[in-house]
């Protein structure tokens, strides 16, 4: 029986390659008053869409695909519209000279775009039309101690400084996360955070005033806080993300922050096969205080979001392939399960776009 939706907003959904029937790019309509879910749209042709970010009005979707060219694997970034409650066709707008992305973010002015590839640890900017592409490299210099994991440079997320003239790179396999020039990804040394050994830094978010940066470390399974007086960072603390004594195998994942800034969270892939830790924030002094480690339904949370209105949250269960929805009471710091989960491959972005039927 379909679900009654009476307060709309539709999801996109970015999906891994190697789907079955080759679609990774998905479309849902939600119901912020239930928390029910179903799929309107699944777009042919797009394969490996994992991340993708909207432009500022929710009018285009800026995301990649992956191709073999004379033998190569190499990443094209596309632009999908978004019009009438559908997305339309792609339109490719620059082939990289690397591997697909493993994360794309866009500025805070909305021209230009940034990338990480985690394989070959290339990141850089484009234009939004595909023009003034600039990449950069890291080497492998200054890895961490997981012999296995930080065996060289990784580079995982890209984002943009509040102001927008600097990308931060996120580095797995550096323990680091490197500065650079918006426009030409010149480095900026005196920018560069370091995390601990063998945290593994993986994703980072900025506070709602831009004061303090929050980074994800996956290998650690932590989160740490940095104030930003616009030149430099400095450390504020390290939080786990898991229960005190816990010793079996975790890798925290995303990291995300409610929209007034006073609540973050985490994602732990193992602990209690799921589990997004939930903190309180401080906001004066860009602290944390761990208020829950919320079980989830489903197993690998690589991904979450918040909805619009923050009632509810949808997760991204990759190797049980399903998305779920989970009612968030902000009072207790508790997650419980609603509605019907959705099956797809492997999901790993959510985005939200209000409004529409």
């Amino acid at each position: 029986m379909n679900p009654i939706f009476s307060a709309i907003v539709h999801c996109v959904v970015g999906c891994n390659i190697g789907a079955p029937d080759g679609q990774t790019l998905h479309l849902l309509k939600c119901d912020t008053e239930t928390g029910a879910m179903s799929q309107v749209q699944t777009v042919k042709g797009v394969q490996g869409t994992n991340y993708f970010c909207f432009d500022r009005d929710c009018k285009s979707i800026y995301t990649y695909f992956g191709t073999v060219v004379d033998g190569k694997k190499r990443g094209t970034i596309v632009r999908l519209p978004f019009e009438d409650g559908k997305i339309g066709e792609m339109v490719k707008l620059v082939e990289l000279p690397c591997e697909t992305p493993c994360h794309i973010s866009l500025s805070p002015d909305g021209s230009r775009l940034a990338f990480a590839c985690y394989g070959s640890a290339t990141a850089g900017t484009v234009s939004i039309d595909g023009s003034g592409l600039v990449t950069v490299v890291h080497d492998n210099e200054g890895l961490g101690t997981d012999k296995k994991r930080q065996e060289k440079a990784h580079a995982h997320c890209a984002f943009f400084t509040p102001g927008g003239s600097k990308v931060g790179i996120v580095d797995l396999g550096k323990d680091s996360v490197l500065f650079y020039e918006a426009d030409t990804m010149k480095p900026v040394p005196s920018m560069t955070i370091r995390t601990d050994p063998g945290d593994g830094p993986r994703h980072a978010v900025w506070s709602k005033d831009g004061k303090f940066l929050f980074v994800v470390n996956e290998l650690g399974n932590s989160v740490m806080g940095f104030e930003f007086d616009g030149m430099k960072f400095s450390r504020t603390g390290k939080w786990s993300t898991l229960p005190e004594g816990f010793t079996e195998w975790s890798k925290a994942a995303a990291i995300k922050l409610s929209k007034d800034g006073s609540v973050l969270m985490a994602s732990n892939r193992g602990y209690e096969k799921n589990s997004i830790a939930l903190y309180e924030v401080n906001q004066k002094k860009g602290t944390l205080t761990l208020r829950n480690v919320a079980p989830v339904d489903g197993i690998f949370p690589r991904d979450f979001e918040l909805t619009p209105d923050e009632r509810f949250v949808i997760v991204g269960h990759k190797r049980s392939n399903e998305t779920c929805m989970y009612r968030f009471d902000r009072s207790s710091f508790t997650l419980k399960p609603v509605g019907e989960r959705i099956g797809m491959w492997n999901p790993l972005c959510f985005g939200f776009i209000a409004g529409g039927r």
